[in-house]
C-alpha cells in the first residue's frame, strides 16, 4: 500500500522491472470507488511519452505520469495496477496495490 499522496498534485510514478522493455507497451489505471478512472498507456500503446514515458529501455525503468488536478475527486483511496505487453504479446499485471490519499491544504495560487 503507498500513503500520503495529496489529492490533486502531479504525481510521478518511477518504475523499474529489471528487465529489458524495448518496445514493450505499458499501460496503467488509477481508479477508484466512485467516478475517478485515470487511464496512462506507452505512446505504441495508444498514449504518449506524457503519460508513461520510458525512460531506460534497457534496464527496464520508466515513468508514470498523473497530471495535476487529475487525483482531485479521488475518494480517499485509489487503486493501481500495472501492464506490461511483451514483444511476443504476453500480457503480465506487474503491479496492482491500494493508493490512500489526503485532502490537499492549499489551494490558492498566491497569498
Amino acid at each position: 500500500m503507498i500513503e500520503g499522496l495529496i489529492k490533486g498534485d502531479s504525481i510521478i510514478f518511477e518504475c523499474n522491472c529489471d528487465e529489458d522493455i524495448t518496445d514493450w507497451k505499458v499501460r496503467a489505471e488509477l481508479w477508484d470507488d466512485g467516478s475517478v478512472d485515470i487511464k496512462k498507456a506507452t505512446a505504441n500503446s495508444g498514449g504518449s511519452d506524457a503519460q508513461i514515458e520510458i525512460t531506460n529501455a534497457t534496464d527496464g525503468v520508466f515513468l508514470i505520469k498523473i497530471d495535476k488536478g487529475e487525483t482531485t475527486n479521488i475518494v480517499d483511496q485509489a487503486n493501481l495496477e500495472i501492464e506490461m505487453e511483451t514483444n511476443e504479446g504476453k500480457i503480465y499485471t506487474v503491479f496492482q496495490s491500494i493508493i490512500k490519499f489526503i485532502d490537499e491544504k492549499i489551494n490558492w495560487d498566491t497569498p
